[in-house]
């Protein structure tokens, strides 16, 4: 069974998240941001994983919200012996295109290259993105990059969620027994 749960902490803020990584895709996301929710279902749909996840009120909710979804990530592979460990995805979404490639390393650590045009997506600032993919990695111990472009905001932010979603999904799966590392221990 691979679940994990975890609560995310940063600053003054609380956040709760579970997942099953042999899910189907079904998410349950209060984030306080319609938007943040949106992306996040579309993550937990391409990576076929079960996602409940919540942030209380707070200006740092979306680090929060991002620390626990990861925590939750390390925890359901515990050792990460039998996965990938590597994945990456394109995703295009009409004008726009994002490249996703990880490594559950156990090294966090995140490189983000493209550029906004607005300050909002609808209900969410965009400069937040950044701080919640960073938590992620923390939480997940997970190595990330992301590149993308497009005209449409929206359309960037969820190509890349939708790549990340595809490639946690490829580098999650299940390949042999041993932990994939030289060292044999991530």
């Amino acid at each position: 069974m691979r679940k994990g749960e975890a609560e995310g902490v940063f600053r003054e803020c609380r956040a709760r998240a579970a997942l099953d990584l042999d899910g189907s895709g079904k998410a349950v996301v209060s984030s306080g941001s319609g938007f943040l929710d949106h992306m996040l279902v579309a993550l937990a749909r391409t990576a076929l994983l079960d996602l409940k996840a919540d942030a209380k009120k707070g200006f740092y909710r979306t680090q929060a919200l991002g620390a626990a979804i990861g925590l939750a990530l390390d925890r359901s592979l515990a050792d990460r012996s039998g996965i990938r460990r590597y994945g990456s995805a394109s995703v295009p979404m009409d004008e726009a295109l994002a490249d996703v490639a990880l490594d559950f390393s156990g090294r966090p650590y995140l490189v983000m290259a493209g550029e906004f045009r607005g300050e909002r997506i609808g209900d969410f600032e965009v400069q937040l993105l950044q701080p919640f993919l960073e938590a992620l990695c923390v939480g997940a111990r997970l190595t990330l990059h992301i590149r993308f472009y497009g005209e449409n905001d929206h359309h960037k932010a969820e190509s890349f969620f939708k790549a990340l979603g595809f490639a946690i999904r490829q580098a999650v799966a299940k390949e042999g027994t041993g932990v994939p590392s030289t060292k044999g221990v991530i």
